[in-house]
């Protein structure tokens, strides 16, 4: 049987892009989103890695800052590793296939969920 990796996410940037490049020597940049739990902003929120290789996204990279909102659609990734120490480490982070930037509405405070959802 074969499985099934696709995940879509909105979620108001953490930071600024990071911009850096890998082992290949492709841009890739580092986002971090948060994603509010419950319906109040103020409550505790889950946090997504998400890597972006950069091609047809650079432009769009460019314009993000901290506190915007977007949409993701990708894949999710988990990364092993080991510390110095000798401990095994596992990372799951978000390889994205596109980035929509959502912006912020009017009268709302960053870190505000954009629309309300029932639970």
């Amino acid at each position: 049987m074969l499985g099934y990796n696709r995940v879509i996410l909105i979620g108001s940037l953490t930071r600024d892009p990071e911009i850096r490049y890998n082992p290949k020597g492709n841009r890739v940049a580092k986002i971090t989103i948060a994603i509010p739990r419950g319906r109040d902003p103020r409550t505790s929120s889950d946090y997504f890695d998400v890597l972006i290789f950069l091609g047809d996204q650079r432009e769009l990279t460019e314009k993000i800052r901290k506190g915007q909102w977007v949409l993701i659609e990708g894949k999710m990734k988990q990364r092993k590793w080991e510390t110095p120490e000798g401990q095994s480490r596992t990372k799951v982070e978000i390889i994205a296939d596109s980035v929509e930037h959502l912006g912020t509405s009017a009268g709302r405070k960053a870190g505000e969920p954009r629309a309300r959802m029932s639970e």
